[in-house]
């Protein structure tokens, strides 16, 4: 299917008030508390726009919809519960009356606890990062379809034998059934294209 995305409403806050995943990493918290009202009319505008933006991807030919909260990692729980959560509420909501169709991932990058939330505003795919260990995930989630979550790293410095032995792992744990294998980050470059192939391989050849 062709996957479009848009980040969520708190990582465009973030990044549009100075911060980034390096420096300035305060300053999303910052104006959450300095300038809450000015905050959340912010919030709400960059919602309508996500949403906006996400369906007409959909009208564009999108078969599926992600929602990337990038910056889930620079948030405390009390503020993203308050001040991102309802939005990514939202964003669901409004996204599934529209496109009733469409799935709607999710990857709330640094926020793993969030997930049970998510899953119940409506998100189909819930996507997992190495905040979350593998073998709680099912549990504390289940019936969701997951995304994830295997060690890039393991792609740069492994062998093939490390990287089979890793992805069968990873299955064992997750479970081959309502589970979309992939990467719990992105690929920064670094990889080998041979352990990239070793991964997909791995995946391919799993057996109960």
């Amino acid at each position: 299917p062709a996957i479009a995305f848009a980040a969520a409403p708190w990582t465009l806050f973030y990044y549009m008030v100075g911060g980034s995943s390096k420096k300035n990493q305060q300053e999303g918290e910052r104006w959450l508390a300095e300038h809450e009202e000015a905050s959340t009319r912010l919030l709400d505008s960059l919602c309508t726009v996500v949403i906006e933006y996400l369906s007409l991807q959909v009208e564009s030919g999108a078969q599926m919809l992600q929602v990337f909260e990038a910056m889930g990692e620079f948030i405390t729980p009390p503020s993203f519960e308050k001040h991102a959560l309802p939005y990514m509420e939202r964003i669901a909501r409004e996204l599934q009356e529209r496109h009733p169709e469409v799935p709607l991932m999710v990857f709330p990058r640094g926020a793993s606890y969030a997930l049970p939330q998510l899953q119940a505003a409506g998100y189909d795919v819930l996507t997992l990062d190495a905040s979350i260990p593998q073998e709680e995930a099912r549990a504390l989630l289940p019936g969701a379809c997951l995304q994830g979550s295997f060690d890039p790293a393991e792609l740069v410095t492994g062998t093939p034998g490390s990287v089979r032995a890793g992805a069968h792992a990873m299955l064992d744990r997750l479970g081959p059934k309502q589970l979309i294998a992939n990467l719990c980050e992105g690929l920064s470059g670094k990889e080998d294209p041979r352990l990239v192939s070793a991964f997909v391989d791995a995946v391919h050849d799993y057996k109960l």
